[in-house]
Parts: structure tokens; C-alpha cells; sequence
């Protein structure tokens, strides 16, 4: 009993210490960060004069949320987290996965490989990509086309177009991930469920809404909290398109900590837009974590 008992505490003790330099790594490089991202948040340091700061309390936050530049930057953060998130990534990246996995072998394979090259594009050349194609001026792929009908040419980046525009090429870059993580579940699911549902007559229909989505919450909500944190992080794509712009149209908290900080030099008040980032990102995880362990 003694030997197994020593055996119990050295393979404890073994575990331990495996898991020291992951612990270092994100006390380094997580944690220790986002301690001085709090602590700047509640002073006035400036990228002009990093050395010399004082506290300010909550100051920072109450001009922030005092501010309309800052108000509509979450709801258009909302507003892209919302359509191209939740309703583009997670749920076309369920319908997609579906109907490949009641397609032939082959075209499957043709399919899932374009949506991952997708998805392994880079930010910036997905942003340059994207940007070619929906150009106004000079004419972009799209108008190029538009214009063989005799359609004029629209402008997709203009004040009214620009969210929209973004968010469909953020759905293009992050859907593949996605369709992985549904593909992956809905193989994991019972050939015999579904051919006992054929048998009793329910059609494709049915089946995706009555049997796949239920038996894929887990999936779910596992592919919401990481598209959700990735799209709130979401930066390159949207400063290589428009910058923000047009008219803060496109201005996501991200791009607006950005300009905060880079272009306003207040290193304050960018670190305090940063703690509202992650403050929501961790609310928003908790929400999914509680829904995935209730099941």
C-alpha cells in the first residue's frame, strides 16, 4: 500500500512539473500583461512620454462611456459579433457541414479543401484580397463584373456597405474553422439514428433541425466561444479594408483602441478600451461555459 501510495505522489509530483513552464509561459506572456493593461488603464500615460504618468482613477472610463465615438464602436462590434459570428460563422458553418456530409466522398473532399485554403489565407492578404475585389475606385472584381451586365458600379465600402462588406469577408476567412469543428461532430453521431429517422420519413429538413442541432450543442457552443473570442479580437481584416472607416462606420472597439493608442497617443485610455474588451470576452465565455456544463 505504501509503494502504491509513493507511486501516486511522484507520478502527482511528475504531473506538476510538466505543467511548469506552461504555467511560467502564461504568467509571462497572459497574465503578468494584462495586470499592467488594468493598472495603465487608470492613468494618463501617453506614448509620447511613457516615463511620466499619474492616476487618474476612473476617469478614463467614464470619458469612454461618456463618449458617442466609443458607444458606437460597441454597437458595431455587436453588430459584426452578432451577423458574422453567430449567424455567419456558426450557423452556415453547421448548414455547410451538413450538406457535405450527405454529398459524395469526392466533391467533399473539392469542397472542404477551398474552404479551408479560405481559411488559412492571412489577414492582410485575405484584407488586400478583399479589398481588390470590392474597390469602387478604381473598379474592383465585383463592379468589373457588375459592369459586363450593365449594372453601374456600387460602392461597397462606402458608409452604408462597409460593416456588411467586412463582415462577409470575415465569414469567408473564419467559416472553414467552423465547418471542421461540425464536420467532426456530426461524424460522431450514430449512422443508425439517421437511418432510423429515414425509415420513419423525416426529410433533410427535419433531420438537421430535430436531430443533428440537438445532438451538436456540445459542438455548438464549443465553435460560439472561440469564433466569438477570435472575432472580438478581430483587427487585421478590418484596418487592411477601411481603416475603421468610412466615418467610423466600420470603427470595432479593436480598431478604435488602436487609433486610441497610435494615433491619439493615449496609452491610458487604450489600455482602458482593452480591460472592456476582455472584461466582455470573459463574460461572454462564462455565459457559454455555464450553457456547456448544464447539459
Amino acid at each position: 500500500m505504501l509503494k502504491a501510495a509513493k507511486k501516486k505522489f511522484n507520478m502527482q509530483n511528475l504531473i506538476y512539473l510538466v505543467f511548469i513552464p506552461t504555467f511560467i509561459y502564461l504568467g509571462i506572456f497572459f497574465l503578468y500583461p494584462i495586470y499592467l493593461s488594468i493598472k495603465y488603464s487608470f492613468t494618463n500615460i501617453s506614448l509620447t512620454d511613457i516615463g511620466n504618468y499619474t492616476y487618474l482613477g476612473f476617469l478614463n472610463y467614464h470619458n469612454l462611456f461618456t463618449s458617442g465615438t466609443f458607444i458606437n464602436s460597441i454597437y458595431t462590434t455587436v453588430i459584426f459579433l452578432v451577423v458574422s459570428a453567430i449567424i455567419g460563422q456558426m450557423f452556415l458553418g453547421i448548414v455547410v457541414a451538413y450538406l457535405l456530409s450527405v454529398t459524395q466522398k469526392y466533391f467533399r473532399l473539392i469542397i472542404t479543401s477551398i474552404i479551408l485554403v479560405a481559411w488559412a489565407t492571412p489577414q492582410v492578404t485575405a484584407g488586400i484580397m478583399w479589398y481588390s475585389t470590392l474597390s469602387y475606385i478604381p473598379s474592383g472584381t465585383v463592379n468589373v463584373f457588375l459592369g459586363y451586365f450593365g449594372i453601374h458600379s456600387i460602392n461597397f465600402l462606402s458608409t452604408h456597405l462597409a460593416l456588411m462588406s467586412i463582415i462577409i469577408a470575415n465569414v469567408w476567412l473564419g467559416l472553414g474553422f467552423s465547418v471542421l469543428i461540425f464536420s467532426s461532430g456530426i461524424s460522431g453521431i450514430s449512422p443508425s439514428i439517421m437511418k432510423a429517422s429515414r425509415i420513419d420519413g423525416a426529410n433533410p429538413f427535419t433531420r438537421f433541425f430535430r436531430i443533428v442541432i440537438p445532438l451538436l450543442k456540445k459542438s455548438i457552443i464549443t465553435d460560439l466561444l472561440l469564433i466569438t473570442l477570435f472575432t472580438l479580437g478581430a483587427f487585421t481584416l478590418v484596418y487592411v479594408m477601411t481603416g475603421g472607416g468610412p466615418v467610423n462606420s466600420t470603427n470595432i472597439m479593436t480598431i478604435y483602441q488602436y487609433r486610441t493608442g497610435f494615433s491619439l497617443f493615449s496609452l491610458g485610455l487604450a489600455n482602458a478600451i482593452g480591460v472592456i474588451i476582455i472584461v466582455l470576452a470573459l463574460a461572454i465565455s462564462i455565459l457559454y461555459l455555464i450553457s456547456l456544463r448544464g447539459d
